[in-house]
């Protein structure tokens, strides 16, 4: 990859209701000067599309696997960890993966995430590849089990807990990506200026988080991110766009290999 650019580190492509324009997103990013996407899965399903977007953008759109973190199915995480394995080689990561303590409120259930994100921790561990995390509400655990199973590289995304959760994830090599949402977020303007500029990534989390209420994000939106976070921490941008490239291929070395 060449030019002057950043890549779109979590971004749900392969998504059905996303899919059918994909194409277009992926186009206007190039376009827009973007060196690349990371996307991200949350369901099987999701699996041969996801190959399907990286075989057509070879170099450009890359793929992370992962599971829903408000999801139950056993059967459905072993044959998403079984293709990880078998696909090693086609993937930069595992993601988008984590606990959700808002959305699954009951005990039992959230002991059976605790012990599926378990497992998730255990294969980047042994692969050796970035574990994209989502957290709300269980960030102790997070930590708590990334302590215990790891080490593993993470990726925190759209971080929302606090100083203390902060300094202690960037204690066990964790990144944080930023979403369009920086642009009317107080909190993640805060999240921004807390974490160190060497572990910022960007993110547009496409289709969510956009950067305006009630408008969809799309990967050409890091850009929005780029520019906000040159406000806000006072560096250059062109400086800027540098260090976060050089974060993205230190948190997801194997893009430099596709």
């Amino acid at each position: 990859m060449g030019g002057v650019g950043v890549i779109d580190t979590h971004a749900h492509l392969s998504r059905l209701d996303v899919y059918y324009h994909a194409h277009e997103l992926i186009d206007e990013a190039r376009k827009g000067g973007l060196l690349g996407i990371i996307n991200v899965t949350m369901r099987l399903d999701e699996v041969s599309r996801a190959f399907e977007l990286v075989s057509r953008h070879r170099g450009f759109v890359f793929t992370a696997l992962g599971y829903d973190y408000g999801g139950f199915d056993i059967r459905e995480v072993g044959e998403i960890m079984r293709i990880v394995r078998e696909r090693v080689n086609s993937i930069v990561g595992i993601g988008e993966v984590g606990l959700d303590y808002v959305k699954v409120r009951d005990k039992l259930l959230r002991e059976i995430s605790r012990h599926i994100f378990t497992k998730w921790v255990e294969l980047a561990r042994d692969l050796d590849l970035p574990l994209i995390i989502h957290s709300r509400d269980s960030e102790y655990d997070i930590i708590d089990l990334l302590s215990k199973y790891g080490p593993v590289k993470c990726i925190m995304h759209a971080f929302s807990g606090n100083k203390s959760q902060i300094a202690r994830l960037l204690e066990l090599g964790c990144y944080f990506s930023i979403p369009p949402t920086i642009t009317r977020s107080q909190q993640k303007r805060d999240l921004a200026l807390m974490v160190p500029l060497d572990r910022l990534l960007l993110e547009s989390d496409t289709p969510e988080l956009g950067p305006s209420i009630n408008e969809q994000s799309k990967p050409i939106h890091v850009k929005l991110v780029l520019s906000e976070l040159s406000k806000i921490l006072n560096v250059n941008i062109n400086e800027l766009s540098s260090v976060i490239i050089e974060n993205t291929m230190r948190a997801f070395p194997s893009i430099s290999r596709k």
